[in-house]
């Protein structure tokens, strides 16, 4: 793995436990946003908002949150309403979404 994928893959496990008391097991957090990111695609394959959706999944906080979040900031067009929405939620994620952010870049 080259250190840009294991940077990509830490910032990403650290977004998905932000917030949580403990870190989710890889498996639950494969599991979750494989879940999200499969909504969000049903959700653009039918040609609709995801913004309803997601603000749906921010009110149940915990990983299916961050998770939505993610599957959210990865649609191109919408990253940006995607993280501001999160910030506004939750500003003490912001290093953790921030980080996310930039790996994905």
């Amino acid at each position: 793995m080259s250190l840009d994928e294991e940077r990509r893959r830490d910032a990403v496990i650290a977004f998905l436990g932000a917030g949580l008391l403990q870190p989710p097991s890889p498996a639950l957090a494969v599991a979750v946003l494989f879940g999200a990111r499969r909504i969000v695609a049903s959700h653009q394959a039918r040609g609709e908002s995801i913004s309803a959706w997601l603000t749906s999944e921010i009110r149940l906080h915990g990983i299916r949150e961050n998770a939505a979040t993610l599957a959210a900031v990865e649609v191109p067009g919408y990253r940006h309403q995607a993280a501001q929405t999160y910030a506004l939620h939750h500003p003490d994620r912001r290093k953790a979404l921030n980080d996310m952010l930039d790996a994905l870049s």
